[in-house]
Order: structure tokens, then C-alpha cells, then sequence
């Protein structure tokens, strides 16, 4: 049996079929209001009231349009694998909802900073088709689906003092269903994150809790952007609980453990794949659309071997190949919760401008603030279990202003001099040094 970590590898992979696998369906959102009233190039936005994003019902056929933003998520979500996969243990996290909340965000970006988010999210240049995908992918997974439940919600809050561009507010509302809201960062940056948290668990059955820690918003955010998704759903064929057995799991060739290991004797609703390299089984969720894929490596194969030729390609070769058959599944029973400051990880993969103060372009928001992202927070949950999945996962992108000058440092940790003066006539009264914290002599 693999490492411990093929587990983590199969809900970074089972999400990513999840958010792809439901493209074919059109949805009948309407369109909201858009979040501005005035005529102006720049407007304030009014507060919208936070119902849910509506759900589909007319049978859509799938578009190059929502094709292409499905290959930039999973090229996004395998790019972003590929630098968590160096910390070690467990992973999990919604690339769709990262993504997402970063597209959002692109609306109001120009120049470099814009062609840095585009290229880092794999997205295209045609700004048109690229909305136009995310209007039509959201309506899709949206759609009411008897077998399961999965909701997308996206939000934006605004400073009540701070003015947005008629394009940005517009786009957001049209093509992400973004509802919009004040807020008053200034005076009350700590409770308007208390909101923030308070909408993000409603909308995710309160296993997103907490998204922004303490700190995470002060008197200068100008903008939180918020993107929440949420599934539960149950197997098309379910595990037989009294079948749960603690069996070992060999997390490498010299340690191993006890877990509690789920058993289907023989599958009804599975397809399963072998190569050289790996085994894959892909497990249907009730409802028709949403499955779980899971690639486990062979015993003379690793884990990071997997991971090394991973591709949107390559598990779209691994998907054509699945042939639907009887298998004999064991699978572990688990759950876990992980957040993750996104900043460092974006920039390393080249999204750079955005973050800099200094260079950062969001004109397309306001011209004449200057704003830059200054965190990124990403919190996902999962728990597998006989009966089914149950996943949550929510982004907020922090968008602050520069036009305050930014305080230097002064940091008294290493020998120094210090003297008590006069101010008026500048004579020194007393002077020392200090140069050993370990003496009071």
C-alpha cells in the first residue's frame, strides 16, 4: 500500500475532477444588478443583500469559453501542487476557489501586474472569454443536483469611503455573481473580518471557520474579495460501516500505522486503471456528475514519481483509459483541516507586481489609490468517510492601499549605544553601551 501521502494526493486530485467534471450542463443565473448606480467612471458601490447566488435549471451544452477556464484551473491547481508538495504531510486545498477569488481580483489589474496574474492563473488574454467562462462554469456547478451539494458563493467588501470603477463592479457582479458590501475597514477593520468569517461559514455549513486570523485586515484594506465553495455528497455505492476495519498503512518501508480502513468487496459504481507506474480508481458520487479520482502508486514506484509527471494531460489520459468494472476497494477513512497564507507561494510563481506596493496596477479598480494585495488566505476541509465526502474550502484575496508611507524598522537586536540628553542644548547627560544581554554589569 502507498505512503500516507497518495491520501492527500487523492483529494488534491479528486477536487480538481470534482470542479471540471460538470461542464457540460448550462445554467439560468440571472444576472444581478449591477453593484454600482452612478454614471461616472468612478462610483461607490451600494450595499447588496447577501442572498444566495441562484441556481440553475435550463441544460446548457459546453463552450470552448468554459473549456478553456477549466484547463486553467487544473493547470493552475497541478502548478500550485507542485510547490505545496515540498512541505511535508498532509495537503489539501480548492484550487477552483484560489482561482476564482485571483480572477476576481485580475478584473481590476493593468500592465504587468495584470499580465503577471493571467500567466501564473493560465489564463487568456482575451478578457471577454475568460468571463464569459466563469459565467457559465459557475452557473453550471450551481445547478441543483438531487445526489449532491455543491454551492459556490462569491462576495466582495468595500471600504464605505472608497469608490470602485463602473467596469470592475460590474464585471464582478455579471460574470462572478459577486454580491457587494461596506465595510468600514477604517474604524473597524477586527469586526468587518468577524463578518467576513460569519459569511464565510454560513455559506460553507460552518466548516470554514476563521478564513482571516487576527491582524489579517486593518485601517488601510480598501477591498476583501471572497470566493466559498462547499460539497457534500454521498457514494453511488456506500461502504458497509460494519466492513471498517483497523488495518496498517505503510506511510514508508519502515514506519507504519493503524487506520481505520473502509472496504467494498466488490464496486458497483467505479472504473479502474493500471499501469507501470500507478493504479487508478475513479469513484462516482450519487447524482451522475461528480466523482473521486484516486491515483496510488505502485510498490516498486514513489509517491513523488506520481507527483513528478503530473499534468492536466496526464490525468486526462488516466480518465480515458478508466474502464468501468467490479473492483475491490480498501480506503481510509479521513479528515483534516488546512489553512494556508497564499502570498509567498503566488509570488513564487511569478505573480510578483500584485504584492509589491511599490508597482502594483489595479487601476482598473481605482486610479487614483494605490492599491496592491497584501495577503491572500486559503482554508479547505475534507472528511471521507462510508457514507460519502463532505468538502469545504474558501479565499480571501486582501486588497490594501499604498498611499500611506510605510514606517521604517528599527530593530535594537544587536549592540548598540544609547545617551540621555538635554533636548534643548543637545548636552549628553549619561551614555552607554549595550552589548550583552547575559550581564548587568
Amino acid at each position: 500500500m502507498g505512503q500516507f501521502k497518495s491520501i492527500i494526493l487523492i483529494a488534491v486530485i479528486g477536487l480538481v475532477v470534482l470542479f471540471s467534471g460538470c461542464a457540460g450542463k448550462q445554467g439560468g443565473m440571472p444576472t444581478p444588478t449591477p453593484i454600482t448606480t452612478a454614471t461616472p467612471t468612478v462610483t461607490a458601490i451600494p450595499t447588496v443583500s447577501a442572498t444566495p447566488i441562484a441556481t440553475a435549471t435550463t441544460p446548457i451544452q459546453s463552450s470552448s469559453a468554459n473549456v478553456s477556464i477549466t484547463n486553467s484551473i487544473n493547470d493552475f491547481a497541478l502548478k500550485t501542487y507542485s510547490v505545496l508538495n515540498n512541505e511535508s504531510g498532509n495537503l489539501f486545498f480548492s484550487p477552483f476557489s484560489v482561482h476564482t477569488a485571483l480572477s476576481m481580483t485580475a478584473e481590476g489589474a493593468g500592465g504587468k501586474t495584470l499580465e503577471e496574474m493571467r500567466d501564473v492563473l493560465e489564463l487568456s488574454n482575451d478578457s471577454s472569454a475568460n468571463r464569459q467562462g466563469f459565467e457559465k462554469l459557475l452557473n453550471s456547478l450551481n445547478e441543483k443536483n438531487a445526489g449532491y451539494n455543491l454551492s459556490i458563493a462569491n462576495a466582495i467588501w468595500i471600504e464605505k469611503t472608497f469608490s470602485v470603477k463602473r467596469e470592475f463592479s460590474s464585471a464582478l457582479s455579471t460574470y462572478y455573481y459577486a454580491l457587494a458590501q461596506q465595510a468600514d475597514f477604517t474604524k473597524n477593520p477586527d469586526g468587518e473580518r468577524t463578518n467576513i468569517n460569519g459569511w464565510v461559514a454560513g455559506k460553507t455549513n460552518n466548516k470554514i471557520l476563521d478564513l482571516i486570523p487576527q491582524g489579517g485586515l486593518d485601517s488601510y484594506t480598501r477591498l476583501v474579495i471572497v470566493d466559498a465553495i462547499y460539497f457534500k455528497g454521498n457514494w453511488a455505492q456506500q461502504f458497509n460501516k460494519s466492513d471498517t476495519q483497523n488495518a496498517t498503512f505503510f506511510i514508508s518501508q519502515s514506519k507504519n500505522v493503524s487506520v481505520p480502513m473502509m472496504h467494498l468487496s466488490k464496486s458497483e459504481n467505479a472504473s479502474y486503471y493500471s499501469e507501470n507506474e500507478l493504479k487508478a480508481l475513479e469513484m462516482d458520487y450519487q447524482g451522475d456528475n461528480l466523482s473521486m479520482l484516486i491515483l496510488l502508486p505502485n510498490p516498486n514506484h514513489s509517491l513523488s514519481e506520481v507527483e513528478a509527471g503530473l499534468s492536466s494531460n496526464k490525468i486526462s489520459d488516466i480518465r480515458a483509459q478508466l474502464v468501468h468494472q467490479p473492483v475491490q476497494v480498501w480506503l481510509p477513512k479521513f479528515s483534516m483541516t488546512k489553512s494556508k497564507e497564499m502570498g509567498d507561494l503566488l509570488k513564487g510563481l511569478g505573480m510578483k507586481s500584485a504584492f509589491d506596493p511599490q508597482v502594483a496596477d489595479f487601476s482598473g479598480i481605482n486610479s487614483t489609490e494605490g492599491l496592491y494585495i497584501s495577503d491572500v488566505f486559503h482554508k479547505a476541509f475534507i472528511n471521507v468517510n462510508e457514507t460519502g465526502t463532505e468538502a469545504a474550502a474558501a479565499t480571501a484575496v486582501v486588497v490594501g492601499i499604498t498611499a500611506i508611507e510605510i514606517p521604517p524598522e528599527f530593530r535594537a537586536d544587536h549592540p548598540f549605544l544609547f545617551f540621555i540628553m538635554d533636548k534643548h542644548t543637545g548636552t549628553i547627560l549619561f551614555m552607554g553601551r549595550f552589548a550583552d544581554p547575559r550581564s548587568g554589569n
